[in-house]
């Protein structure tokens, strides 16, 4: 009997979910949003995700789709009023607005960021404001799709690359090293290096900033200054896994020569990503084993 009753446990929500008639009801809402956003993708990935400014989408959208099917049995609970049915379709006629200007003017910021208006509405008519609570951060996460504007990304990228030409080349000539440095080139030796725009570092806070958040997200630590500290954290961890990688770059191209520092150059922000997470998961560590010994 013991047995009989351990088999009849009930399934996790994701598989009720699953087992249920109200996945069905979502093809048709699936269908409209892949007519309407699979062209935006795809003209994002030969504008922006094909170049320096964008390479962190791809991993981003894939992060997002995760989340989603993380929390799907969300989609499954109904607590529909009339009053989360007009904010929901308030919302909708935004997100459309958005997307037919972005889309006709080739505004991507618009187009992009109709999603964000768009989907929480469809939840709140199909399935009501619980249901968006419980997706508030998935909702959330796509600001990270949203590419910046130009002249802000031009604006950042300025003072980001004079200030990591200038990190490395003063740790280095402090270390002893004929370093030097003219604007945004580093002279190292007979060689000249020239810090890019996927030198700069805004890509990696970018994507770490992304990063973080789910983190922080799927750890749901109960201390909320345990994650205020970690999402704190990320920006310098971010600067200084961007920093290291520079002069790594550097010390290769002056030791090894112009071959060795562009073999390197291929695998740099492999070891960007690893040592900006280690980074991160011993900062979380660090605060567990502060908090436990008060």
């Amino acid at each position: 009997m013991a047995m009989a009753l351990s088999l009849a446990a009930p399934s996790s929500p994701a598989r009720a979910f699953a087992r249920s008639g109200v996945v069905w009801t979502w093809w048709p809402v699936i269908a409209g949003l892949l007519l309407l956003y699979v062209p935006t993708y795809r003209d994002l990935a030969v504008v922006f995700w094909g170049s320096a400014r964008g390479s962190q989408g791809p991993l981003i959208l894939i992060a997002w789709l995760w989340l989603l099917w993380r929390e799907r049995a969300a989609l499954a609970q109904e607590s529909r009023t009339p009053r989360a049915s007009a904010i929901g379709w308030a919302l909708i006629g935004l997100g459309a607005v958005l997307y037919a200007l972005g889309r006709s003017q080739g505004i991507f910021q618009l187009e992009v960021g109709s999603q964000l208006t768009l989907l929480p509405g469809i939840l709140l008519v199909l399935r009501g404001a619980q249901c968006v609570r419980r997706l508030w951060f998935v909702l959330f996460f796509l600001i990270f799709l949203v590419p910046l504007p130009g002249s802000l990304i031009d604006s950042l990228l300025v003072p980001l690359k004079a200030m990591v030409s200038a990190a490395v080349t003063q740790t280095l000539f402090h270390a002893g090293l004929p370093v030097a440095r003219d604007g945004v080139v580093i002279y190292a030796g007979n060689y000249q290096l020239f810090i890019a725009e996927a030198c700069s570092g805004l890509n990696s806070i970018v994507a770490l900033t992304a990063v973080g958040a789910v983190y922080g997200y799927v750890a749901a630590h109960k201390e909320p200054a345990r994650n205020v500290l970690l999402l704190a954290a990320i920006l310098p961890v971010a600067i200084l896994a961007n920093l290291l990688r520079v002069m790594g770059l550097v010390l290769a191209t002056y030791f090894g020569g112009d071959r060795l520092g562009q073999q390197l150059h291929d695998y740099a922000g492999y070891m960007e990503v690893a040592v900006a997470f280690g980074s991160f998961f011993l900062i979380d560590w660090a605060i567990r084993v502060r908090s436990k010994s008060r």
